[in-house]
């Protein structure tokens, strides 16, 4: 009798004890608490698949024991996320690292880490064809990408990425003939920058708005700084890839869950004419509230007394020119679910002088078909599918004219094959 009396407080110790460390009280996480993006986007991209029995409840409040469940799980996959994602996952893990120990999960094991590099790739086999200009009109490319992610303190990453791009069978000779290298095959570091938790300085990617003013995710230098929860301002000062000064304001607005909005004013410094060639705003939205479709779309013009000029010798009279956008999109491919696919259609016009780089949302667009948002107007169709898991295959078609009869009509087709590593 001794020895059951004795075992049977025992147990109700541990379970005492077992309930009190596991069961709670953990108080809720806030319904706006930052932490519920970040899952979401992690669920996006296949990282977490949120609870046991594959589902993630976004319209439900979570505690933090709950939450840190599932930022426990993105810590076992960080191997498989992007430069972007493994930041995220970072980010949640400091926030959640009392409730993350309690379940035996060392954030400590993240901290390890730092200094250490993780490398992630990219590989895009092109094909394009273009009916514009003399000679060769088709084009085969191999493009490789290799990013280079390191912790530097618990606050500060280092991201980095190197590039190789060449066409299918391009050589190059020296003086006496001899084969000395691929085309293009130089390998060059088009991303170096550390990121905070809202600030980036160095090489970068930067995108506005929706992508109408500007969008190179390459070779851009300078300091991105950001702040606010549901209206998020960016401020950016930087170099771009055409060696311009530029001066920018984002603004991202979260207005329901299947609307945002973005505003962004762009401004270079002026040349040797004291004329300035930027001087642009562009209002942009995306809209999500239809089943399997997401509409894209933005509006912007550029004030800049040599866009003025431009449009008043090319098009309508001396007048600030303007460009827009759209794009509706059917479902897309998944990278991480095999023969997941999508379809798109868009059209676009920009007038002459409005010079915008790229001023294409699609990123998939090889810039050999389309290298600026300036006098073109015309639609465009595309399609991806996942082939295997992280490989997609995408397809799209343009069928542009210019805004003025000086200029050829470009009609341009691209294909390719993206896969990870």
């Amino acid at each position: 009798m001794k020895k059951s009396l004795i075992m049977t407080l025992v147990l109700v110790f541990v379970l005492g004890i077992g309930c009190t460390a596991f069961a709670g009280p953990f108080a809720d996480v806030p319904a706006k608490h930052w932490a519920y993006d970040a899952v979401s986007k992690l669920a996006q991209a296949g990282i977490v698949d949120g609870y046991g029995d594959g589902t993630f409840r976004g319209d439900k409040t979570m505690t933090r024991y709950e939450m840190a469940q599932i930022v426990g799980k993105a810590m076992e996959r960080s191997d498989k996320a992007d430069a972007e994602n493994k930041a995220l996952i970072k980010k949640l893990a400091d926030e959640f690292a009392q409730e993350l120990d309690s379940l035996g999960v060392r954030v400590t094991k993240l901290e390890n880490k730092v200094g250490n590099i993780t490398w992630t790739g990219q590989v895009r086999e092109w094909y394009q064809w273009q009916d514009q200009g003399t000679g060769d009109r088709t084009g085969l490319d191999t493009r490789i990408l290799l990013w280079a992610t390191a912790p530097l303190t618990k606050d500060i990453t280092f991201v980095g990425r190197f590039s190789s791009w060449s066409g299918w069978g391009d050589r190059t000779m020296d003086d006496d003939g001899d084969l000395v290298g691929r085309v293009g095959s130089t390998v060059e570091m088009d991303n170096a920058y550390l990121q905070g938790k809202n600030w980036t300085l160095g090489r970068q990617p930067i995108t506005l708005g929706k992508g109408l003013v500007y969008n190179a995710g390459y070779n851009n230098d300078g300091v991105t700084f950001t702040f606010g929860e549901q209206v998020k301002f960016t401020g950016m000062a930087f170099k771009n890839i055409l060696g311009e000064n530029m001066l920018a304001a984002n603004v991202a607005y979260q207005a329901t869950d299947n609307l945002d909005l973005t505003a962004v004013y762009a401004k270079n410094r002026e040349g040797d004419f004291g004329l300035d060639m930027v001087d642009t705003w562009a209002l942009g939205f995306g809209y999500k509230g239809l089943k399997n479709v997401t509409v894209t779309g933005e509006f912007g013009q550029n004030n800049a007394d040599i866009a003025k000029i431009e449009n008043a010798m090319w098009g309508d009279g001396f007048k600030a020119p303007s460009a827009w956008t759209i794009q509706a999109k059917y479902k897309g491919a998944e990278w991480k679910k095999t023969h997941t696919w999508g379809f798109w259609v868009g059209y676009r016009d920009a007038e002459p002088g409005f010079n915008a780089l790229t001023g294409d949302p699609l990123w998939e667009t090889h810039l050999g078909v389309l290298g600026s948002m300036d006098n073109v107007k015309g639609a465009e169709v595309g399609f991806d599918y996942t082939v295997f898991n992280n490989a997609v295959f995408t397809f799209n078609y343009l069928d542009l004219e210019s805004n003025d009869f000086w200029e050829d009509d470009l009609k341009g087709l691209t294909a390719q094959l993206r896969y990870f590593f």
